[in-house]
């Protein structure tokens, strides 16, 4: 059997970080960070706060997964494997390392050797929205015994099929233990790859997807409303094609990727001002975090087109609001448009939503009582006040 192997560059930066830069009234002490920390709420799927446990895949360190490749009677191969492994990886893998600062290796084996057959037709799975856990499950454990050898476990498998299986059409993430039907444990968690990959959203699925794993929630409606409905084109785990895919700085920091020097926490009443540096850069002050209450927080973050971010319309603070009540899909985070009526760039009326001294500098949430303003604007990142009544 060949394998390839492949784990991502560590950048040399890692996650070390310099120290937040942030100045405040001399009356108004820096809050405890941890006191942003909202906890997840364990009665609501992959909610957005701290703590979320679904044995979630690890998130720090190196994430090892291993790949197999499969096809159909009905629907065989027109291509090799390794044309498929190289469709993702490594681009998948150096997007994390880019997106993590160095925090997260993506370590995938694959076995290119062959395509495994799978015993059903392509067209008998029942693929489609809404697919079961039950109906995914027999897909994935078809796949595992047209493999037909032992995998050591791991965090991910990874099923890929050809891209000729056009009955296979989307690609969800299996959140529950990968098993055989013999009962030996494989992974933590499956993503199974489809058309929609191929056609649509490229090498990026493998990061949406990747991020269920570590449990991150999806920022799309599932109600079949647009796309972009609550976040726009930002953060993949939303619009994956969107302009600016780079995980909001709530997640990285839920993470591991962004540590707790580089948030400020705003949790009493009072003034304050802070500097904030581009979330696309490795160091500095990253988010200030405004909690309204125990289970909702406001959230400020610098993004500009550099990096994972190149592509932006729109440059400034981005404003946006986490609840932990909110499932996956029902929009546990909901980024604030701070140019009403601009109609948006991109495509969506959120992809201009930033604030700026070029523009709208400033927003007020009146039922929370915060005000963000944008003071000042340099090379090194963006100052803002913060009020809150």
């Amino acid at each position: 059997m060949q394998l390839i192997q492949v784990a991502t560059w560590i950048l040399s930066w890692l996650t070390s970080t310099g120290p937040a830069t942030a100045r405040a009234d001399p009356l108004q002490p820096r809050a405890d960070v941890s006191a942003c920390k909202i906890a997840a709420h364990s009665d609501v799927y992959l909610s957005a706060g701290f703590g979320y446990e679904l044995n979630c895949a690890p998130s720090t360190g190196t994430l090892n997964a291993f790949m197999i490749f499969v096809d159909f009677d009905d629907q065989p191969a027109i291509e090799t494997p390794q044309s498929l492994y190289d469709f993702f990886l490594p681009a998948a893998a150096e997007w994390y390392a880019t997106s993590s600062y160095g925090a997260l290796t993506l370590n995938v084996t694959a076995d290119t050797s062959r395509f495994y057959r799978m015993p059903a037709a392509a067209s008998s799975y029942g693929w489609a929205r809404g697919l079961s856990y039950e109906t995914h499950q027999v897909y994935i454990q078809d796949a595992l015994e047209a493999y037909g050898k032992a995998i050591s476990p791991t965090d991910v498998l990874y099923i890929v099929p050809t891209a000729n299986a056009t009955a296979i059409s989307f690609s969800p993430t299996f959140m529950g233990d990968v098993e055989t039907r013999a009962g030996a444990y494989v992974a933590k968690k499956s993503v199974t790859f489809g058309l929609d990959a191929y056609r649509t959203w490229k090498y990026l699925v493998l990061n949406h997807e990747t991020g269920h794993t570590m449990c991150l929630p999806d920022y799309y409606p599932f109600n079949g409303s647009a796309t972009g409905l609550f976040i726009g084109g930002w953060d993949l785990m939303g619009l994956i094609s969107g302009p600016s895919p780079d995980y909001f700085a709530w997640d990285k920091w839920r993470l591991g990727w962004l540590v707790d020097d580089q948030i400020e926490c705003v949790a009493e009443a009072g003034s304050s001002t802070y500097t904030l540096t581009p979330l696309e850069t490795v160091g500095g002050s990253k988010a200030v975090v405004i909690k309204h209450n125990s289970t909702s927080v406001l959230v400020a973050e610098l993004r500009t087109a550099d990096s994972l971010d190149a592509a932006s319309c729109s440059t400034g603070v981005l404003l946006y609001t986490i609840s932990t009540t909110t499932a996956t899909g029902e929009g546990p985070v909901r980024v604030v448009d701070g140019t009403p009526g601009s109609g948006g760039c991109a495509g969506d009326r959120l992809n201009d939503a930033p604030l700026s001294l070029d523009g709208t500098s400033s927003f007020t949430r009146r039922e929370w009582g915060i005000t963000v303003t944008v003071v000042g604007e340099s090379s090194n990142g963006v100052e803002i006040s913060v009020v809150v009544s």
